[in-house]
Order: structure tokens, then C-alpha cells, then sequence
């Protein structure tokens, strides 16, 4: 991260005349200047310096930051609500897709609370407050969380909640106002009485609007990734409420692994069914992070087994995710026999391998295991 990774996408990942950041790089490390700009990637990518320089890994990232958010302001806003963001800006930071996306909404809030906690300035705070209310009157729902945006969307999702979810304890532990905590109890209900199939001990993603769970082409979808990256949450939210979580932890990460691993490689499959039957053979490097962070969660309970699975997961993203790659970048993708798929590296990943980077150094921290520096 130190050497390789930041020095990239903080400098050659990022375009000159506007310092907004580029979509993805080239398998050869190069910026994809033709393809368009998804606003949500300006908000991961804040997020990450922010980290990269609270542990450290970086020097002062704060001009980079903002410059990165005063781009996302003047070219992500959205035409007609100034609290809030298009999904999408053309090659030329023209819009090209005005549409308001939940999803998209939880990182301009995670990088909200990050910027706040970091630089410790109102207007980000008061940024936050204000989004906040505008998804509150737009799009919540009668019945639950909220609405997939401000379009006609044929499913309602997990995946943008527990984002929220992440967002929303960053921003109570930045400020320490209740709020926040509160609306990540909501989320944590919802969880609890929704997302989690209690029968299958698996993590439901598609609902119908009255969040019955639905189908995708006739199959229940399940993405093993995310039943890991619930498993780190759900602990953090019990660090700071006193939940017990332990038994979802558990259950979350024994079956992730159950029907999402490829036994010859150890690999995490994109998409199963809750039995176990593969749906996209496909790899993406993201689950290799959702894992090691989950491991260190059990890790903490029995340390002797769940050290060595973050340490194993640890090395096969290098193998097969970081090693193949230019320097600095990863692999995106790997497809059914374990070949690169996707030869792009999307910025957004980044925040992916930062946090468990994090989670991991805060780990070693905690145990007494660290003896050298961060890199």
C-alpha cells in the first residue's frame, strides 16, 4: 500500500486538469481516459486517502481530498436536488445518467463521516445531516429501509443498506451524535428480520417491494463476498452497542465459506445458490478482502484457527489478485478456471483492499503482534 499502491492511484490514477479520479486503470497501469466516470468511485476514493493518511500510509492527503470533492460537487451534482449526486459523468465530466442511487448515496456519506473525522470541519458534517434528510423524504420506505432511488429498479437490495449501514456507524463515531447509531439500528433490524434467512444461515440480496425475497432467472441469489463483509460489520456494530452478534457471525462466516469456496483453489465464488450451486463461477478480489476481515473477526474468539485463515486469504489475493498485476494495481476478475477475466483495474477496489489493510494492522495492534511499522 505503502510503496506501490497509493504512489499509484494518487498521482497517475487521478486526472490533471480537474483531480477527479479516473474510473479504473489499464492492465498496464494506465488511466482509461475514454470510459465514464462513476460519481460514487470520487467518494470510495476519498474515503481511502482518508485512511491511507490517518494510519499513516500517506502524507497529508487534505488538498487531494478536496479537490476531489470540489470535482464531485461541480460535475457530480445533481440537476435538480443540491444535496444530492448523479450516478454518472461522461469522458468530458459531462452528466451522462442524472439518476439517484441509494447505493451511490451510502459512500458520499461514508465519505462524508471519513473527511469529518479526519479534518474535522462542519460543512462535512452538515453534509451528511443534509443527505441524510433528503433520502429520509425521498426515499424511504413505509415498510423498512429505503427505496433503490429515483428510478423504477425491479428489485430492492441488500447491498446499498449495509453500506448505509458502514456509513452510518462512521459517522456516529466521528461526531458521537445518537443519530447516527440510531439509523444503524434500523439497519441492524432489518438484518436481522429480512436479510438473513435464519433457516439457511445465508444473506438474502434480492427482495420484492414488500421485502419478500425474490428471484433472479429463476435461482435464490447469494454472494458469499458479502456474507463475510456483514460478519466485520455486524461486529463493529456490537463493539459499539453491546449487541450479541456472535451467533450471526459464525453462522455467516461457516456457511460463506461452505457454498461460496472453490475447494481446489480456495477462492470465493461471485454468486451461489443458498445450497451451494454455483451461479457465476467468476472471482472477483473483493470477496479475498470481505474474507480476511472476517477471519479476524473470529479471530478474536479463537485465535489459534482464525489467525491462519486471514493469514491463508491474505496470501492467495496477493497470488492470484495482486502478484499477476502491474505494480501498484490488481486483478479485477478471475473466470471459471481461474484466469484473468477482467484485465482492468476499477478504482473503486481500493477501498476494498485499504479497509481490510486496516482491519488487519488494527488486529496485529490489538494482539501485540506488531513489531514494524505499517509497510
Amino acid at each position: 500500500m505503502v510503496d506501490q499502491a497509493l504512489p499509484l492511484w494518487t498521482s497517475t490514477a487521478i486526472e490533471p486538469n480537474t483531480n477527479a479520479v479516473y474510473e479504473r486503470l489499464t492492465f498496464s497501469g494506465e488511466p482509461d481516459k475514454a470510459v465514464a466516470k462513476r460519481i460514487r468511485v470520487q467518494a470510495r476514493q476519498m474515503f481511502s486517502f482518508c485512511i491511507a493518511e490517518e494510519f499513516g500510509w500517506t502524507g497529508s492527503n487534505r488538498r487531494l481530498v478536496s479537490d476531489i470533492w470540489r470535482f464531485t460537487r461541480l460535475h457530480g451534482h445533481h440537476p435538480e436536488h443540491q444535496h444530492s449526486y448523479a450516478h454518472l459523468v461522461d469522458a468530458s465530466n459531462q452528466t451522462a445518467d442524472s439518476k439517484q442511487d441509494l447505493y451511490d448515496i451510502a459512500f458520499h456519506l461514508l465519505a462524508a463521516g471519513a473527511r469529518y473525522r479526519l479534518y474535522r470541519q462542519t460543512i462535512d458534517i452538515r453534509h451528511a445531516e443534509r443527505l441524510l434528510a433528503h433520502i429520509d423524504e425521498h426515499f424511504a420506505a413505509d415498510n423498512g429501509g429505503w427505496h433503490e432511488g429515483d428510478y423504477d429498479a425491479p428489485v430492492r437490495r441488500q447491498n446499498p443498506h449495509m453500506h448505509l449501514f458502514e456509513a452510518f456507524m462512521t459517522l456516529y463515531e466521528a461526531s458521537g451524535d445518537g443519530r447516527w447509531l440510531a439509523k444503524a439500528g434500523e439497519i441492524f433490524t432489518l438484518f436481522r428480520k429480512v436479510f438473513f434467512d435464519h433457516k439457511d444461515g445465508v444473506l438474502l440480496e434480492f427482495f420484492d417491494h414488500n421485502w419478500q425475497p425474490a428471484l433472479v432467472d429463476g435461482q435464490t441469489v447469494i454472494e458469499p463476498g458479502h456474507m463475510f463483509e456483514w460478519v466485520w460489520l455486524l461486529d463493529w456494530y456490537s463493539s459499539l452497542t453491546g449487541v450479541k452478534v456472535q451467533h450471526f457471525c459464525q453462522r455467516l462466516y461457516q456457511n460463506g465459506l461452505l457454498i461460496g469456496k472453490e475447494s481446489s483453489s480456495g477462492l470465493i465464488y461471485d454468486a451461489t445458490t443458498p445450497q451451494g450451486e454455483i451461479i457465476h463461477a467468476t472471482k472477483r478480489s473483493w470477496p479475498m478482502t470481505e474474507l480476511i476481515k472476517a477471519s479476524l473477526v473470529l479471530a478474536k474468539w479463537q485465535p489459534d484457527i482464525y489467525e491462519q485463515k486471514a493469514a491463508d486469504a491474505i496470501e492467495l489475493l496477493f497470488q492470484y489478485y495482486i502478484e499477476p498485476a502491474t505494480r501498484g494495481a490488481y486483478v479485477d476478475q478471475l473466470d471459471g478456471n481461474n484466469a484473468i477475466c477482467s484485465d482492468v483495474a476499477p478504482a473503486s477496489t481500493l477501498y476494498h483492499l485499504i479497509v481490510a489493510l486496516a482491519k488487519s494492522v488494527r488486529y496485529l495492534d490489538r494482539s501485540g503482534l506488531r513489531q514494524s511499522s505499517p509497510n
